[in-house]
């Protein structure tokens, strides 16, 4: 059986196998909690290197006022956040059921 953070452990969003079709080349898990903004707890680009997870984010900025990205471990990924404005905040997130490092962005 392989690793499993004890975060992914209890966690649907974390379900091998589970990832549902966010944009063109993009899978991953996209929840919408209403008044704290979207959360990305996992994203996955099907071809790397070819501007499609770039695209996606900037195309969630356009759409919610708040996105959240919780536990992110790829450094790729966290250079694409901050470029684009994301924050690095410690928060409680309701979906995991701890607290986290999140990477935040609120629209101004």
């Amino acid at each position: 059986m392989p690793m499993v953070s004890k975060l992914a452990w209890d966690n649907p969003y974390y379900s091998f196998g589970e990832m549902k079709r966010l944009a063109p080349g993009i899978k991953g898990h996209l929840i919408d909690t209403g008044h704290k903004g979207v959360y990305i707890p996992t994203l996955f680009s099907e071809k790397q290197g070819n501007g499609t997870a770039g695209a996606y984010i900037d195309s969630l900025k356009e759409a919610y006022a708040q996105i959240r990205f919780p536990n992110v471990l790829s450094p790729i990924l966290q250079g694409m956040l901050k470029r684009r404005g994301f924050y690095l905040k410690r928060e409680y997130v309701p979906i995991l059921k701890t607290h986290a490092d999140v990477y935040v962005w609120r629209r101004k």
